[in-house]
């Protein structure tokens, strides 16, 4: 890949970025459901806070992907993996209880493992390694 190539950021990664922040707005409307199933059993407080700083902290990461911080993509990586067990198992116990909950979920599941594909396919690796990460 020339140099020239390089400098431009591949369609692929442009895309995986848009469902990265297309999966923090699912999360939110997740949020937005659950604060009001929830709202009068107990306070929402807690949960709203944490959800926010962890929206806030993945739009700033998903920014970084898309600018070609190496480090961010991996990290993403990172996340992904620690989030499995904490996503999947509970998406099969959800599915009855609260149907839309669990579309939205499986939804993120599936546009965040894709964006990752996009991250990792050959133009995005060759990007990622050629001068635009640090």
């Amino acid at each position: 890949m020339s140099a020239q190539e390089l400098s431009g950021r591949p369609s692929k990664v442009g895309l995986a970025v848009k469902m990265f922040y297309f999966v923090v707005v699912l999360g939110v409307l997740r949020t937005a459901f659950t604060v009001v199933r929830h709202l009068e059993v107990r306070s929402p407080d807690f949960m709203i806070i944490t959800k926010f700083i962890s929206y806030a902290l993945s739009l700033y990461l998903i920014y970084l992907v898309g600018k070609g911080k190496n480090w961010a993509r991996w990290l993403l990586v990172i996340i992904f993996i620690g989030c499995i067990p904490v996503t999947i198992l509970p998406f099969f116990e959800l599915i009855p209880e609260n149907l839309v909950s669990s579309i939205l979920g499986l939804g993120q599941l599936v546009l965040y493992s894709t964006g990752l594909v996009l991250l990792f396919h050959q133009s995005s690796r060759q990007w990622f390694d050629g001068g635009k990460a640090d």
